[in-house]
Parts: structure tokens; sequence; C-alpha cells
């Protein structure tokens, strides 16, 4: 019984470091959003960035409520976690000089990479997940990223309106 409970603090702990990554993920990218959606011009445009950071703010909301609940009951493993620096700012960077210089197309290209990204690391964090709360929580915001990422590569951006 020991080992199971030992074995099960494992399980949860490593449940909670894949929903602090999702969680940062999530926050860099809603904030990141939320401000190209500002300086966007292009409605289309505007539109897929607010979708993509209203996805992201449902996603917090969920997986923080989720990491909240576990929380408590493993202080232990919650000391052990450090917030991640996910490897995001450098596309974000790039993409906002690129929206700021009205090189939309680079700028889409750009994050057609970072969510591509994203995606592959939650789609990664739900496979490993070992609660299947975190495994649906983190499915159902893949699939909206998913749509969001689609329409992303789906616009119709006219190259010759832009500045080289």
């Amino acid at each position: 019984m020991i080992i199971k409970q030992s074995h099960n603090v494992t399980h949860v702990g490593s449940d909670l470091w894949l929903l602090n990554e999702a969680i940062d993920l999530c926050q860099e990218g809603q904030q990141f959003y939320s401000r190209a959606t500002k300086g966007a011009i292009d409605y289309n445009i505007k539109r897929i960035f607010g979708h993509m950071a209203e996805v992201r703010k449902g996603m917090l909301s969920r997986l923080t409520a989720l990491f909240k609940q576990v929380e408590p009951r493993y202080p232990q493993v919650i000391d052990s976690i450090d917030h991640l620096t996910p490897p995001l700012s450098p596309y974000y960077a790039e993409a906002e000089k690129a929206i700021a210089q009205n090189r939309m197309t680079k700028a889409i290209k750009v994050l057609i990479a970072a969510e591509q990204y994203v995606l592959s690391r939650l789609k990664l964090a739900a496979k490993r997940a070992n609660s299947q709360r975190v495994t649906r929580q983190l499915a159902e915001g893949i699939a909206w990223l998913q749509i969001s990422c689609d329409s992303m590569k789906n616009l119709p951006l006219n190259e010759s309106s832009q500045s080289p």
C-alpha cells in the first residue's frame, strides 16, 4: 500500500508539472494575443488573434482551477515547481516586430510555428498525464487551439500590399 501511495504521489506530481507547463504556455500566449489583437489592422487577423486570446483565457481558467484542486494535497511537489520559461518569447518578439512593420505574412508564419510548438507540447502533456481529468482538459484546449491555428494557416494574405 505504501508503494502504491508513493506511486500516486509521483503520478499526481507529474500531472502538476504538466499542468504548470500548460498554464505557462497558455498565459504567455494569452498575453501576446491580447496585445497583438490591438496592433492588427486586418479584420480577419484581428478576429483570429482575439479568438486565440479567448481560447487561452478559457484554458487558463480551467487549468488553473484544476491545478488548485490538486495543489493543496501535494505541497512537497508544489515547492519544487518553478515557473517555466517557455521558449515562446523569441517567437512572440519576432511576430510583434513583424506586426509593427506591417509584415503580416511573416508574423503569421512565425506564429504558426509557435502554435505548432505549443500544440506539440500540450499533446505530449496530454499523453503523459495520469489523470483523466487532466487529459480531458488538455484535449479540449488542444482542439480549440488547433481550430484557431488552422484558421491562421488559411488566412488569405496579400503579400504585395505589405512592406518588405
